[in-house]
């Protein structure tokens, strides 16, 4: 997830631009269209050494460099509350593990509560090149709900819960700051659900990234049914403040056309 007001460059944010970088702040809006509500989220990121940013494009340094970070994140809507902590250790330069954590409470739906917890191991084939594995646990509580005739009945609250297995793999390319970053990941959760990202820096300062989100299913809060396309384009005004926005549509369903639209600014420190 992309948790993307709008913050101004100011002469503090140019006077701290050469200082080393251990913190990250991530402040964004947009609008769900499927949910008819706008959306306010908050990120901090803690890297666990500084962040160069040397002849590297910025969003990219922690992973180029192998920082070990941590993060946590939240946003809301009319109708949920969104919680989610992880984080990324690499080990030597070979293996990373990544773990992500995530609560959703609902509020005037049927779905009371979704969680789920996502933990995968990489390896580096080749310095550019990582593949790896993982398992995505979901679980989700609802009440059950039926309509009588005349009345919509409350008939108790019931859960489920299942491990999906799941395969990524994550190629980037990068010389003198720009470049391709491009990965895909696979669920194994009855039927595949599929993502893929290319994304292309052009300079240290500018990317732009296409996401594609195949046999969509309930374990993205954001979008319900079908395919799925998202547009973003990520500017940084200097190595420490950058500003992202982003736009998604979906794509063969029954309900065709934008579904979400995004603003996120993050800040270095």
């Amino acid at each position: 997830m992309r948790l993307k007001t709008l913050l101004f460059s100011s002469p503090l944010l140019l006077s701290l631009s050469s200082v080393a970088a251990q913190n990250e702040v991530t402040f964004g809006i947009g609008d769900l269209q499927d949910y008819t509500s706008p959306f306010i989220g908050l990120q901090y990121k803690r890297y666990f050494s500084d962040v160069p940013t040397e002849n590297q494009p910025h969003l990219i340094s922690p992973y180029l460099n192998k920082i070990n970070s941590a993060y946590g994140r939240y946003f809301t809507t009319d109708i949920y509350d969104f919680y989610q902590a992880g984080g990324e250790w690499f080990i030597d330069d070979k293996w990373v593990v990544n773990a992500d954590l995530r609560y959703v409470d609902y509020d005037r739906t049927i779905t009371t509560t979704y969680a789920t917890a996502d933990i995968d191991v990489g390896y580096f084939i080749s310095p550019e090149w990582q593949v790896g594995v993982g398992n995505y646990y979901q679980y989700r509580e609802y009440n059950d709900i039926y309509f009588n005739g005349e009345v919509y009945l409350y008939d108790g609250t019931y859960s489920i819960n299942r491990n999906n297995l799941k395969a990524f793999t994550r190629y980037t390319n990068i010389t003198d700051g720009s470049g391709w970053d491009i990965g895909a990941e696979v669920i194994f959760s009855g039927s595949l659900r599929t993502t893929v990202d290319a994304r292309y820096f052009f300079n240290q300062d500018v990317s732009l990234n296409l996401t594609y989100l195949m046999k969509e299913d309930e374990s993205d809060y954001r979008y319900e049914e079908g395919d799925v396309a998202e547009l973003t384009l990520d500017y940084w005004f200097t190595r420490n403040f950058s500003l992202q926005v982003g736009a998604g549509a979906r794509i063969g369903g029954d309900d065709d056309g934008l579904a979400t639209v995004t603003l996120t600014t993050s800040y270095r420190f």
